[in-house]
């Protein structure tokens, strides 16, 4: 027993285990992986904060909900820009090193880069690595900090629910090593695992990304929301011979890259004012509509405009990246392609990460706090992992749940096979291509029907096959996820009868004049 269980050990993960340890809790920590990985440890851009004295908060609210194509919830995005400064002061006090401000920058105390969508420079930055830098202070911190337990490779089967309580009291759990499946309690869940990026076949977000938690809060009985929203980034490296996926990060053009085609011709100049500075939605399908226009696989961006010493002091993971495939970015364009990258949307929670089940809490990623909206403003997510897992942790103290008490429900020892997993790993990369041919950067009203019939097949012979076998695969456990992420993403966008931000159908061009979000059960 446990007073609070963190599913996922990303930035959402860490920053609530390390600050609720703090205030003297006990804490379970679980990670899918081998590792604590996930998105955040390839997040390179930065983390969006007014620290400047020519910026404000009034300004980056603007900038969010100008990104969020009007569907940005005004509470959420208020609470998260304006716990921007004490946010970052929690990070540097828990060791996170940004890069500082050069000698010349007068008033400022570390560098501040300029992404697409952002009318100020306000992204703090570990040069491009700076998910990887604010994992490694966590992880540090973490080992300092007494009270929390962590258990790898543990994939979560399903959410304990107690029908007496009417609450979630814990989670069962699958250890992947052995198949062992067992019962974890806790007087509140947290779920940090992550978004859905592995649903697309074309995508830069990492293994674990598969939409696990809207799955299992699905499944828990909780509404969903905005899962339409998946943001495609306009610009991963096309590299074909590149085994694992790999984002050029917005700050890149914020930097002062140009995109261009293979002619040279800057065509974003014809498509926003803020040319190649763009919001992604808009980028991603002018990259889209010129790569079919012109029938060439990528477009390119240009960084000729900045010396080399420059370049490779700001992005030297990009620049090592490139190099290893044969691209020097410092004399050749870098060649890029769309690919899904992170949901905007995910399991319907209030501005204190509460979902509608009590004891369940969700942040970062796997949460629909409602401040992207219909698009995320870049830098932001970083900023939403950190503010609102802290807020589930304040919640956690201040409402009387951790003085409650329930039942323990006794349980049998079972287990999982961990191998025979073929057929279901095949209907998975099945799945993901059905999902980028029908529900990606443009879609079709016949195209979501036609989707979501297949899925819905799929979906059938899945639960005929956990009803009928007599030992339950871990590939089976992980395509059932996968498939009912996917129904739930297919019949979100089908209830948007309009263009929005990242969710743009051909059979509705136009903006509805009230926008509204909309939430999906299982």
């Amino acid at each position: 027993m446990y007073d609070i269980l963190i599913l996922g050990a990303g930035i959402s993960g860490l920053s609530a285990a390390i600050y609720a340890a703090e205030q003297g809790l006990s804490v379970l920590i679980l990670t899918k992986g081998a590792k604590p990985d996930g998105s955040s440890n390839y997040a390179q851009g930065g983390i969006a904060a007014v620290t400047s004295k020519k910026d404000s908060f009034e300004l980056h609210i603007a900038d969010t909900a100008e990104a969020g194509a009007g569907l940005c919830k005004k509470k959420p995005v208020e609470i998260l820009t304006k716990s921007g400064p004490l946010t970052i002061q929690k990070l540097l006090d828990w060791g996170v090193q940004f890069t500082p401000a050069a000698k010349n920058e007068e008033n400022l105390k570390f560098d501040l880069h300029l992404e697409g969508g952002h009318s100020h420079k306000r992204i703090l930055h570990a040069a491009d690595l700076t998910g990887k830098e604010m994992m490694r202070a966590l992880l540090a911190r973490l080992k300092k900090t007494k009270g929390i337990d962590y258990i790898e490779n543990a994939f979560v089967y399903d959410l304990i629910l107690s029908k007496k309580e009417k609450r979630c009291i814990g989670a069962k759990i699958v250890l992947q090593k052995t198949g062992e499946v067992q019962s974890i309690f806790a007087k509140a869940t947290i779920l940090a695992t992550g978004g859905a990026g592995r649903i697309w076949c074309y995508t830069v977000c990492p293994q674990d990304s598969t939409g696990d938690g809207i799955a299992i809060a699905a499944r828990a009985g909780n509404a969903l929301q905005d899962l339409e929203f998946m943001q495609f980034h306009p610009t991963s490296l096309y590299a074909p011979k590149l085994k694992k996926p790999f984002l050029i990060s917005e700050a890149v053009r914020g930097f002062g890259a140009i995109l261009k085609n293979k002619s040279g011709e800057e065509f974003m100049d014809q498509v926003h004012p803020l040319r190649s500075l763009a919001p992604r939605d808009i980028v991603t399908r002018a990259i889209q509509r010129e790569m079919e226009k012109r029938k060439e696989p990528c477009m390119f961006l240009d960084l000729s405009a900045h010396t080399p010493k420059d370049i490779k002091s700001h992005f030297p993971n990009i620049y090592a990246k490139c190099l290893e495939v044969g691209i020097d970015m410092t004399k050749e364009w870098i060649p890029v392609v769309p690919a899904a990258h992170y949901m905007c949307g995910g399991v319907l929670v209030d501005t204190n990460s509460r979902s509608e089940t009590k004891g369940l809490y969700a942040s970062g990623e796997v949460a629909a706090t409602g401040v992207h909206g219909a698009n995320r403003l870049a830098s932001n997510s970083l900023l939403e992992s950190v503010v609102f897992s802290l807020r589930a942790i304040d919640d956690i103290i201040k409402n009387g749940i951790l003085k409650e008490t329930f039942k323990i429900p006794t349980s049998k020892s079972t287990f999982v096979s961990i191998k025979n997993g073929t057929e279901w790993k095949k209907k998975r990369s099945a799945l993901q291509k059905l999902m980028w041919k029908y529900c990606s950067i443009v879609r079709t009203e016949e195209g979501l029907k036609k989707g979501l019939e297949i899925v819905k097949q799929e979906e059938r012979l899945m639960n005929a096959e956990m009803k009928k076998s007599n030992q339950i695969s871990l590939a089976l456990l992980e395509f059932r996820n996968a498939v009912q992420t996917s129904r739930l993403i297919l019949e979100s966008a089908l209830k948007r009868k309009e263009s929005r931000g990242l969710h743009y159908i051909l059979d509705y061009p136009n903006q509805e004049k009230k926008p509204k979000h909309y939430s999906i059960y299982l």
